[in-house]
């Protein structure tokens, strides 16, 4: 929104007070705490316990945008929380699909469980919704900043959301797909086998690591059979991921890797949904 030279402003403080009366302002908010605590994360690599730390606040608040969405449907009575529809609600909801898995994890992140790759999406889409409020809501009305210069800004803002915006749409479904990929051929797999072998002695973490994996599968199940760009990237990574294989490496383990990989596909249509 361009700010016209001669018209008058509002001070920046009434503004804020208008604002914050406003759910979107908290949704505003949880984007940009989303965002800091996940640059956080990546800054935290020498650290566990502060990567866990970032990673838990930026489940948190991210969850809590979504949270704001719903309740904004809840009231327009878009949404109803009626246990017997929540089935169909979910699946036709993406938001209701993103909060429902991003909590879960939420809460196993409370029990040190990380599951890595499961942000990047989320996080993409809070980047645009960020960028997109501050454009229209806040930047025109801050204080010191030369009209020219909320102009410019204004006009890269502009210019980045409407040339990046379907490319990284496309980005955070391929997250998704890397993610989904590897809890259903690696993650879960591998640590079924530990509680298997491991049975009274398996710790809470390989239980943990399983719910988180069976969480995220079947949220990616849920986005699969809603959108139908999904779906065609998904074939197109399998089909480079048979290629590859079957290029690099013996003939017998693509034979393994077929039977590997139609197994894997069996049970996750028996997923629930």
């Amino acid at each position: 929104m361009t700010v016209p030279k001669n018209r008058p402003m509002a001070p920046f403080g009434t503004i804020i007070k208008s604002r914050i009366k406003q759910p979107q302002f908290y949704w505003f908010v949880g984007h940009f705490l989303t965002i800091f605590n996940f640059i956080q994360f990546h800054l935290s690599i020498t650290s566990r316990q502060n990567q866990l730390s970032c990673y838990r606040r930026s489940l948190f608040y991210i969850s809590i945008t979504y949270a704001i969405v719903l309740y904004q449907f809840f009231k327009s009575d878009q949404l109803k929380f009626n246990i017997t529809l929540l089935r169909q609600e979910i699946k036709k909801l993406d938001n209701l699909q993103y909060f429902s898995m991003l909590f879960i994890l939420f809460i196993l992140s409370q029990f040190n469980i990380i599951l890595s790759g499961s942000l990047y999406s989320p996080v993409i889409f809070s980047i645009f919704h960020f960028l997109n409020y501050f454009k229209e809501n806040l930047l025109p009305f801050l204080p010191l900043l030369p009209h020219n210069l909320k102009n410019l800004l204004n006009s890269k803002i502009t210019v980045f959301i409407q040339n990046y915006n379907g490319f990284f749409l496309q980005m955070a479904q391929v997250f998704e797909i890397i993610c989904g990929l590897r809890a259903g051929l690696f993650l879960l797999p591998f640590n079924l086998f530990l509680l298997v072998i491991k049975r009274t002695n398996v710790s809470f973490e390989v239980i943990g690591t399983i719910l988180a994996g069976l969480t995220y599968l079947w949220f990616f199940k849920l986005r699969y059979l809603q959108s139908e760009s999904m779906r065609q990237i998904f074939k197109q990574y399998v089909l480079r991921l048979d290629a590859y294989i079957s290029r690099t490496l013996p003939p017998y383990f693509s034979l393994f890797w077929d039977g590997y990989k139609k197994f894997v596909m069996a049970v996750f249509w028996k997923i629930p949904v």
